[in-house]
Parts: C-alpha cells; sequence; structure tokens
C-alpha cells in the first residue's frame, strides 16, 4: 500500500516579485510568519489568504504545449511570467489545499486556489492564460519562520 504521507516534492525555483512586478530568481529566502517570503512585495500588505504562491513544474510544459507556444525566449523565462513564488515538482500541490506543509525549515498551509488573472494574459496573452485555467496553483499562508531553499523538499505535515 502506497502511503501518500511519505512522498515528498520537491522545491524546483524560487522567485520574489519586486515592486515594479519583476520577479527575481533566487536560491534561497527566509520565510516570515504571517508575511510571505523576504523581499516579496506581499509582505508589505496584510495577507490572510495569500502570502506565497505555489505552482506545480509539471504543469509548465503542460500549459505550453496546450497554448501551442513556441517562442524560445518566452519559454526559457516563462517561471517569470506566472508571477508564483514557489515551482514544486513530484508532488500534487493541490493535495496541499487545507493542510499543513513544510518546505526545508519554514511551515505553510495551503488556503486555496490561486487562478491566472488578467496580468498573465497581457505578459504571455489569451491562448497561455486559457491554457493555464485550472493549472494556476495554489496560495499559502506562512505559519512558521524558516529558511527554504531550491531542492529542499516538500512534506505533508501531521497536525
Amino acid at each position: 500500500m502506497n502511503d501518500n504521507h511519505n512522498i515528498a516534492g520537491k522545491l524546483e525555483w524560487i522567485g520574489v516579485r519586486e515592486s515594479k512586478g519583476n520577479v527575481r530568481s533566487i536560491n534561497s529566502v527566509f520565510a516570515i510568519e504571517e508575511l510571505g517570503l523576504e523581499g516579496d512585495k506581499i509582505t508589505l500588505k496584510s495577507s490572510k489568504k495569500r502570502q506565497v504562491t505555489l505552482m506545480q513544474m509539471e504543469h509548465i510544459s503542460v500549459i505550453l504545449s496546450l497554448a501551442q507556444e513556441d517562442n524560445l525566449d518566452k519559454i526559457n523565462k516563462i517561471q517569470y511570467y506566472f508571477k508564483r513564488n514557489l515551482l514544486i515538482s513530484k508532488y500534487n500541490i493541490q493535495n496541499l489545499k487545507g493542510k499543513y506543509f513544510s518546505i526545508g525549515d519554514a511551515k505553510f498551509f495551503g488556503t486555496g486556489d490561486c487562478k491566472p488573472c488578467k496580468k498573465i494574459e497581457n505578459l504571455l496573452g489569451k491562448r497561455v492564460l486559457d491554457a493555464m485555467q485550472g493549472m494556476g496553483g495554489i496560495t499559502a499562508i506562512v505559519v512558521e519562520s524558516g529558511m527554504i531553499k531550491v531542492n529542499d523538499k516538500l512534506n505533508l505535515e501531521m497536525k
């Protein structure tokens, strides 16, 4: 029998969104309880549901395929355009909604869906926006501060 609680995901990429709308790729970041990721523009706001955004790494190739996107410059920078903080592989992040999970030293709680918005359409076009429906990722809050870094494991918490 396969116990889903023993399956660990992997943090593949970290991005912090600067106030100008740019996304900066970094290798590690401090997750701040009740605020978000250090240096991310969301920490300037007081969000109770959307402090961190996560997206499924495996969905990127599906989205590009469905959108019939072949612009290599766009494809090579695609994670920046999605405006998400964390790209996760090897774990279905939809299963994190309503649950506690850890990445590195930080603990999070999945709060809901992160639907693609008009900004995505403006940056990537309607085909990508349409292809992204249902694969925009999830939102989470930081419930315990800690460092996270690329290649850290994502684990479901038994809380």
